[in-house]
């Protein structure tokens, strides 16, 4: 029996589940409740959500995602692929789960990380203009609270960012935000525009997509592109927005950089508080990788839940449930790709 967590403006919004072997019960609270749940990176939360099964019979849980700004219940939808696995427990995988992933139309693949990671975290910025302290910085950020506008809607407002380094471009996310909108329901002219490209010198410019066309209403565009594109600049163009400002809460760039993966994560502990919903986890840092992926389950064969987080060296998760024994390992990551996973810790 799946259920919905309250706290829909929080971080650690989800979805729990009740296990019984008959529909009237009695009931008992899952071990690795709760079922769905992504407390870290670019979007929150994954609750008041529901479970179907898909092409191939594969599950997905549909969860709803906090943005939280605008109102406390601003929200987009996640989709991640669930599991019940030999012993039954379910579970949605959510690790890395805004990054790319294959779509259920896809044989095999369906729900499967891509391995394309994010090119753009915290790399240079610079925009045609912005309004106030909404700085272009904001893009990538890896924080979807956070946002750039630009001094208006016009067609003259571009972002550009430096990769500092070529790379294999596969995919771009542009997300908007609805600064000083005052749109409600779905009005006339509620579509936006735009062309994003490409470029190793900053020179010459190679087109990623060109959707100055187009009339959709695409708030949180996802675009992968038909074949990989060698880059270190990418550059978007506003051609036209709905909204009175251009607002952006973060320009996506995903795929990959030549060189070596983070190395094992090593020192890895994990220790549980005087109250036991509560877990400390730390580890030795790799000052050169871009983040890590915090995972934890009820067995060494079940680390189910994860939190990914950047530029931390330890992680305060209070999410546990008091009775229950949990497991922990910790994996790095970067612009090459996810680094092998620590030893797996039972928390003292």
């Amino acid at each position: 029996m799946q259920y919905a967590a309250p706290g829909t403006e929080w971080n650690t919004y989800g979805d729990g589940v009740y296990i019984a072997s008959s529909p009237l019960g009695p009931y008992a609270y899952a071990p690795n409740s709760p079922m769905s749940y992504k407390p870290g990176g670019f979007i929150n939360g994954a609750g008041h959500g529901s479970t179907v099964a898909g092409p191939g019979g594969q599950y997905w849980h549909f969860a709803t995602m906090a943005i939280a700004v605008n109102y406390k219940y601003e929200r987009r939808i996640g989709m991640f692929p669930t599991f019940f696995d030999r012993d039954g427990v379910m579970y949605a995988n959510t690790a890395f789960g805004d990054y790319p992933h294959y779509a259920p139309t896809m044989p095999e693949k369906k729900g499967a990380f891509t391995g394309w990671m994010l090119l753009s975290y915290k790399k240079p910025v610079t925009a045609s203009s912005n309004l106030e302290d909404y700085t272009p910085d904001r893009v990538t950020d890896e924080n979807v609270k956070t946002f750039w506008v630009a001094q208006d809607n016009s067609p003259r407002q571009w972002l550009e960012i430096d990769l500092q380094a070529p790379a294999t471009i596969r995919a771009f996310q542009i997300n908007y935000h609805d600064y000083k909108s005052d749109l409600y329901g779905r009005p006339e002219g509620l579509y936006e525009q735009y062309v994003v490209e490409s470029s190793l010198d900053g020179k010459t410019w190679t087109t990623l997509e060109d959707r100055g066309h187009d009339k959709l209403d695409t708030p949180n565009d996802y675009v992968e592109l038909p074949h990989a594109i060698k880059g270190r600049f990418v550059r978007f163009r506003s051609l036209h927005v709905p909204t009175p400002y251009l607002a952006i809460l973060d320009f996506r760039i995903f795929g990959n950089v030549a060189g070596d993966r983070p190395a094992l994560v090593t020192g890895v502990t994990a220790v549980r508080e005087k109250d036991r919903r509560n877990a400390r986890v730390a580890w030795d840092p790799q000052p050169e990788c871009q983040g890590y992926n915090v995972q934890w389950g009820i067995a060494p064969d079940k680390l189910y839940s994860s939190w990914l987080v950047y530029g931390q060296k330890s992680l305060s998760i209070r999410s546990l449930n008091v009775d229950q024994q949990y497991y922990f390992a910790v994996e790095a990551f970067d612009v090459h790709g996810i680094g092998t996973q620590s030893a797996i810790i039972e928390a003292r």
